[in-house]
């Protein structure tokens, strides 16, 4: 009996700390754009690998839930082919307009060499996302070639 008040009696001087889980954020880490404010599409393509094409996806808020899952989905499909980078056209909204993606959402477009190449409005199911931007973004001897009868 002595010993197991002097157990709880150490506890308590020592603090119960050590017995109490640890809280975990229940969000994910910020991405590499939600740390800062940015002017220009320059400015975002230069945090990405140049060996890559990049496709910016603008998205309206409003239609965040509705497309979240095939952009992790097509993202997931793509990551050895090119960057997927979601933009949230509230976040920047110059940036939506300059580049035509401030009406409809999505807006995905794809940069190579930091030019545009293609871009998709309003689509967002990811095996579309994948057959569109994929062709871009193959390998050299990849091509896709279109077989004549």
């Amino acid at each position: 009996m002595k010993s197991s008040i002097a157990f709880i009696t150490a506890l308590v001087i020592s603090g119960t700390q050590a017995f109490a889980p640890v809280a975990r954020p229940a969000f994910s880490k910020p991405s590499v754009l939600s740390m800062a404010k940015y002017n220009s599409m320059d400015e975002i393509l230069a945090k990405f690998p140049e060996d890559m094409p990049t496709l910016i996806n603008f998205y309206d808020g409003a239609t965040e839930a509705d497309i979240k899952g095939d952009i992790v989905r097509a993202k997931n499909l793509l990551k050895d082919r090119c960057t997927v980078v979601s933009i949230k056209t509230q976040d920047y909204p110059e940036l939506a307009k300059k580049w035509d993606a401030d009406d409809k959402s999505p807006c995905m477009i794809l940069f190579q060499d930091g030019k545009p190449v293609t871009r998709m409005y309003e689509v967002s199911f990811y095996l579309d996302v994948v057959a569109k931007v994929g062709k871009y973004c193959r390998e050299a001897g990849e091509e896709h070639v279109e077989i004549k009868k």
